[in-house]
């Protein structure tokens, strides 16, 4: 994507203010709206040569549909003390230690977080983040060796169109909000993003491995259409 600029614009619906940040694409071929799911950015798309006027009329003709998305996404979760949550399929919970000196660590089924309160949900963050690079890389290169391939690399994003990727040289980027789904389903990311290393396409080929390297991908696949909202609701920021 080319954007040229990046500019904030206001709409209303019923008196109240929607903030937009509007992005000029030159790929763009119309006008368009999105919402970002984890954050909760309307984003305002418009081609080159699309005046702003124009956009923001547009924007303002789908007032009442921006404010109904925005409803529809699930209540923001910022982790805290006490909170519940799958970590790499382990249902653990989070734990505030304010007088350790451990930084953050995993004990029976315990995120423990030292520290001041206020750094916590960035330490839970951070922490996801960690565990989960060096899981992915594992599980990653033992799927890769079972077709002869080869993952040169593997990082851990905050992504929020996809999630994950795979360059012709070996390279896979993950999202970090995987560590909160059911192992299955973040070994069914990895494994369809290794499959891309053999087939950078999605032929029939392509999901036939995709199958031989994860059998319960649909099965997966279900789950994070039906839980990618929720997985989009974690957050370390208020």
């Amino acid at each position: 994507m080319n954007v040229a600029d990046k500019q904030e614009a206001t709409v209303y619906f019923e008196g109240r203010p929607i903030d937009l940040t509007v992005e000029r694409n030159n790929r763009a071929r119309r006008v368009r709206l999105k919402v970002g799911r984890a954050s909760r950015r309307v984003v305002l798309v418009l081609p080159r040569l699309v005046s702003l006027k124009r956009g923001v009329e547009f924007a303002q003709s789908k007032a009442g549909w921006i404010v109904g998305q925005l409803a529809a996404l699930p209540e923001k979760r910022i982790f805290q003390d006490g909170m519940s949550l799958s970590f790499l399929g382990r249902e653990s919970v989070v734990h505030h230690s304010p007088a350790a000196k451990r930084g953050v660590w995993y004990d029976q089924n315990v995120i423990w977080v030292s520290g001041k309160e206020e750094h916590l949900a960035r330490r839970v963050r951070d922490f996801l983040k960690k565990e989960f690079a060096a899981y992915a890389l594992h599980k990653a290169r033992e799927t890769a060796n079972k077709i002869k391939a080869r993952v040169q690399k593997v990082t851990i994003r905050d992504t929020t169109s996809r999630w994950g990727s795979c360059s012709r040289t070996g390279h896979l980027s993950l999202s970090w909000r995987l560590a909160l789904a059911p192992l299955f389903v973040a070994d069914y990311v990895i494994a369809h993003e290794v499959a891309h290393l053999i087939q950078m396409n999605h032929s029939v080929a392509f999901w036939r491995l995709v199958a031989d390297l994860s059998p319960d991908y649909k099965k997966a696949e279900q789950w994070l259409k039906k839980n990618a909202a929720y997985l989009y609701s974690f957050s370390a920021e208020i």
